[in-house]
């Protein structure tokens, strides 16, 4: 069978409505198909592969989504798929990767004259302003959390629910504030988590890292050295 994966890059849109799209996308689609989010949540696409080669797919096409998409992200997912389909054998199936949808003149069309509910937009002073943003919550730790194309590959937004619970279980959540970011760069030591106002930088791969992190660094005041790659003032984290 043929199959399609939808790629998506939308760190700020809520889940609800990327989960809107997908359906509409994973609807539309002329065979089996699957919309994954590159950031925040969701399955990884290497994981979509697997699930559509284990249905039997002969041929998947990755099918970026976003007007216009990032061609940084781009220029790294014929690697990031070709990485995926050096471990699958001989028995792999044919994988393309579409050009984006911006190439296509009647989706651009189609987006300029599309017929989409109005908001009439009233004066409001200072409507830039949000209430309860004056002042950052109580906290002793931050944490950024990378949440970028390249750790998701890797099961880091997973890894954000896992630390969310395990700091819920040590009593620590009102202690702890965490911000999921964009790409932190040392992507090939990823997942990434930054712990400050230490300024440490973690690799932290599964869930029993998570707790090594949790117990050690937050609760205990220690350094795990094995997930350790990089302190805040070095000039080259350590490998």
């Amino acid at each position: 069978m043929d199959a399609y994966i939808y790629l998506i890059s939308a760190t700020y849109v809520s889940q609800s409505r990327f989960l809107q799209l997908a359906k509409a996308l994973e609807g539309a689609a002329p065979v089996p198909a699957k919309a994954v989010r590159l950031e925040a949540t969701g399955n990884a696409m290497w994981r979509v592969l697997d699930t559509f080669t284990a249905q039997g797919a002969q041929r998947i096409e990755l099918r970026p989504v976003g007007l216009p998409f990032s061609q940084s992200l781009e220029k790294w997912l014929p690697g990031a798929a070709g990485s995926w389909l050096c471990q699958q054998g001989p028995n792999a199936p044919a994988l393309f990767l579409a050009g984006p949808a911006d190439l296509d003149h009647l989706v651009v069309q189609s987006a300029a004259t599309a017929q989409v509910p109005l908001t009439p937009v009233h004066p409001q002073p200072h409507g830039e302003i949000g209430k309860g943003w004056d002042h950052p919550p109580a906290f002793r730790h931050h944490l950024l959390v990378c949440a970028g194309p390249r750790c998701h590959l890797k099961d880091a937004p997973n890894l954000v629910d896992a630390l969310k619970a395990e700091l819920g279980r040590a009593n620590l959540g009102a202690d702890c504030l965490i911000t999921t970011t964009g790409c932190l760069f040392p992507c090939n030591n990823g997942p990434v988590i930054v712990h400050y106002p230490q300024g440490h930088w973690y690799r932290l791969t599964d869930t029993n890292d998570i707790r090594t992190f949790v117990a050690q660094a937050l609760r205990g005041g220690r350094t795990p050295q094995n997930l350790l790659i990089h302190k805040t003032g070095e000039t080259h984290e350590t490998v």
